[in-house]
């Protein structure tokens, strides 16, 4: 059987799996386990997989990754800093501002149904403006994005530093143009839809504007460190933890029992399975194998690295996932030898656009069910703001194969 039937086979399982819907780390950790039999792994090498895999930096680093951002998502929530973002912007701002602002500065924490966080704020800012339920939804869901393609807190790009062999740095200042595209397409035609009341009134205050800067502090501070300075995510995270602590003077036990247990090993066994995925990928010369058939098909490079990590996303709606699955299988194209920077970012161009398309999106459904939007409606709207995200990629595509 050849390896790029193995790869098929071992996709469709994981779809099949992720239809039923089944844990999407363990979906990930039985396609591994089906991938080793198909290509033959023994039960002994399997086990040393296994414990090879849990004991790796690569892994341990993730792990490390997973704690501190779920801590300091629970730290946010629990000293009241979210709660004061939401009164401190709230202020000083025009509902077309500070609508899509919440969903904005929310989005800003990688939380598993993040949206329905937002989604309460967005509606009760709405109230100051005329505003349609589609429009509601994908205001919430797409400015609470905007971070991803550029924020170390987001556990996708810390993963694809990893397994491709880069800095986190590195990643941001080839994915920076996404998170601009869709800045601009919000602009254009999200907030202008958001019409202000006639009784609303600005605060205005220098002394308010220092409230709403020290609200996301924490947040601002982990991102400089980590993208400016090109700190370790682990220790920017630590910094940002505990500049919450001074300022709260927060008991740490009250911290520890807010803190959601079940939804950190659901993390953590999602980064393991990843990485067991993506060793027996490696191990087995699955990728080689792949590569090789892909080559001598003679398709375009560049529908390979788009449409790959497209489908997974579409399967998967999970970004750690999606590239977690897919940058593993595309390393000979994204790194023949040396990084191929366009190569890397038509990759996650591709993963991008799967996931923000995708109903299997939990931030998408959540938001299209929370506002009871019509889907028809809401999709219409996304296309709008997808679109002019991939004519931006596509120019910088542009500039990125110039400068090869």
């Amino acid at each position: 059987m050849s390896d790029f039937f193995i790869m098929l086979l071992s996709m469709v399982l994981l779809g099949v799996l992720i239809s039923l819907k089944i844990n999407i780390g363990f979906s990930i950790f039985v396609a591994a386990i089906f991938l080793a039999i198909l290509k033959n792994i023994g039960f002994v090498p399997m086990l040393v997989t296994f414990g090879e895999t849990l004991i790796s930096s690569e892994t341990l680093n993730m792990f490390g990754v997973v704690f501190l951002v779920n801590l300091f998502v629970s730290v946010l929530r629990s000293s009241g800093f979210l709660d004061e973002i939401v009164s401190s912007f709230q202020k000083v701002f025009s509902p077309r501002l500070f609508v899509p602002m919440f969903a904005f500065i929310i989005g800003a924490l990688p939380m598993p149904g993040g949206a329905l966080v937002s989604a309460p704020l967005v509606e009760e800012g709405s109230k100051t403006s005329e505003i349609s339920c589609e429009e509601k939804a994908v205001v919430n869901y797409w400015f609470r994005h905007i971070w991803e393609p550029i924020s170390p807190i987001y556990m996708e790009i810390p993963l694809m530093a990893t397994i491709v062999g880069v800095e986190i740095p590195f990643l941001v200042s080839l994915q920076w143009p996404l998170t601009l595209g869709m800045i601009i397409s919000g602009m254009l035609f999200l907030v202008p839809r958001i019409k202000v009341k006639d009784d609303f009134k600005v605060q205005q205050g220098l002394k308010l504007y220092l409230d709403a800067l020290k609200s996301i502090s924490p947040i601002l501070l982990v991102m400089v460190l980590a993208v400016v300075f090109g700190i370790n995510v682990l220790i920017s995270l630590l910094f940002g933890i505990a500049l919450i602590f001074a300022i709260k003077r927060l008991n740490i036990l009250k911290v520890f029992k807010a803190f959601d247990l079940k939804d950190l090993f659901k993390m953590l066994f999602l980064m393991y399975a990843i990485f067991l995925l993506k060793g027996i990928a490696i191990n087995t010369n699955l990728i080689k194998g792949v590569y090789t058939t892909l080559i001598a098909s003679n398709i375009t490079p560049f529908l390979i690295l788009f449409f790959l990590p497209f489908v997974v996303g579409v399967m998967t709606g999970m970004s750690a996932a999606t590239f977690g699955i897919s940058y593993p299988l595309l390393l000979p194209l994204i790194k023949p030898v040396t990084i191929n920077p366009l190569n890397l970012f038509v990759a996650y161009l591709g993963g991008w656009t799967g996931i923000m398309l995708t109903p299997t999106h939990l931030c998408l459904s959540l938001s299209i069910d929370y506002f009871k939007a019509k889907t028809s409606r809401t999709f219409q709207l996304l296309l709008k703001n997808v679109g002019l995200v991939l004519f931006v990629a596509f120019l910088w595509t542009l500039v990125l194969g110039f400068a090869k």
